[in-house]
C-alpha cells in the first residue's frame, strides 16, 4: 500500500514536444531556471515568443525588448465602438553605446522571474532591467563600466542636469518630460535625438512626468532611490490577497495602483492621491509601501 502511495504522490512530468507552431521559448530562459517548469500565458510572454521584440504591457508602460536595446513607450490610446488599443512608440530607447561582447546578436534573456516581475539580461552589454509591474521607473543595473545610448523618435527641446549629475531632465517636442535619475554621478551629452554619457556602472532609473506636471517631479525626486527587483503575490490568508516586493537602495518605495486596488487596499499604505498615470485599466495611483494587503469581504 505504501508503495502504491508513493507512486501516486511522485510529480508527473508531462512528457516534451516540438511546436510546429512556436519556436522553443526556453531559449529566451537563463539556463539556471531551465531545471523547473517555466510559465505559461505570463504577463511577460511576448519576450520569449517567436523572436521576442513584441511590446508587452509593464504598467504603467509598454516595453519592447531587442538583442540590444530596450525602448519604452508611455502609450496613448485608440478606441473606436469594438475595441480600444494600446500604441507604441519608442519614447526612449536604452543601450550600450557600444557592444560589449563579442556575442552581440545573441537574444536577451529572462535571468529571473516572479509573480509581478521579470529581469531582462541584454548578454550584447553590461545592461539588467528590472521590469516591475506597477512601478513608476524603469529601472536598470549596468553591472561595468559602460557609455551609454539613449535615443528617441521624438526631437529634444532640453535637456539638463543637477548640479551632481545624478539627475536629468529631457523635455520631447511631443510635449513629455522624462526624468533620468542615477546612483553616482554621470555625464551626459545630448544631439537632436539621442543622448550618449561616458563609461559609467550603478544604478540608472527612468520616469515620464505625468502630465508633464511639476508638482509630480517633487514625489518622483523623494523615491527615486528605492527600487524594486521582484514582487509576489500571497494567497494563503482567507479574503486577502498580500502583494510584497523585495527592494534594494534606500528610502521608502513608491508603486502605483489601479482603482480595484485601491477599493482593496488596507490602511496600512500611504496613498497618494493627486500622482497619477494614465492606463488601460484606468488611472493609476501611487501608493507608498513594499507590502499591500487587499482584502476583500467575505463570502
Amino acid at each position: 500500500m505504501a508503495e502504491k502511495q508513493n507512486s501516486q504522490s511522485a510529480s508527473f512530468l508531462f512528457p516534451s514536444t516540438n511546436s510546429t507552431v512556436l519556436p522553443d521559448p526556453s531559449l529566451f530562459f537563463s539556463p539556471d531556471l531551465l531545471s523547473s517548469p517555466l510559465p505559461t500565458h505570463s504577463f511577460f510572454q511576448n519576450f520569449v515568443l517567436q523572436n521576442g521584440d513584441q511590446p508587452e504591457y509593464i504598467h504603467p508602460y509598454l516595453i519592447k525588448s531587442s538583442s540590444s536595446s530596450l525602448s519604452l513607450s508611455y502609450p496613448s490610446h485608440f478606441s473606436n465602438s469594438v475595441f480600444t488599443y494600446q500604441i507604441f512608440n519608442p519614447d526612449l530607447t536604452i543601450s550600450a553605446a557600444q557592444k560589449t561582447h563579442a556575442d552581440s546578436q545573441r537574444r536577451h534573456i529572462v535571468s529571473s522571474f516572479s509573480d509581478l516581475s521579470v529581469t531582462l539580461d541584454l548578454p550584447s552589454s553590461n545592461l539588467r532591467f528590472f521590469l516591475v509591474r506597477g512601478s513608476p521607473f524603469l529601472t536598470c543595473a549596468v553591472s561595468a563600466a559602460t557609455s551609454l545610448s539613449i535615443s528617441t523618435i521624438h526631437g529634444i527641446v532640453s535637456f539638463s542636469s543637477n548640479t551632481a549629475l545624478t539627475k536629468y531632465t529631457i523635455k520631447l517636442n511631443n510635449g513629455q518630460i522624462w526624468l533620468l535619475y542615477t546612483s553616482s554621478p554621470i555625464n551626459m551629452i545630448h544631439h537632436h535625438s539621442s543622448i550618449t554619457s561616458g563609461a559609467y556602472s550603478g544604478i540608472v532609473r527612468i520616469a515620464i512626468l505625468p502630465d508633464s506636471d511639476p508638482r509630480h517631479e517633487s514625489i518622483l525626486d523623494r523615491f527615486s532611490s528605492c527600487y524594486p527587483i521582484s514582487g509576489k503575490a500571497d494567497f494563503s490568508k482567507p479574503f486577502c490577497l498580500e502583494y510584497s516586493w523585495e527592494k534594494k537602495g534606500w528610502g521608502d518605495l513608491l508603486m502605483l495602483a489601479h482603482p480595484l486596488h485601491l477599493r482593496l487596499l488596507s490602511d496600512e499604505v500611504t496613498v497618494l492621491n493627486d500622482f497619477r498615470f494614465k492606463s488601460i485599466d484606468g488611472e493609476l495611483v501611487g501608493v507608498v509601501g513594499d507590502s499591500w494587503k487587499l482584502k476583500s469581504d467575505p463570502i
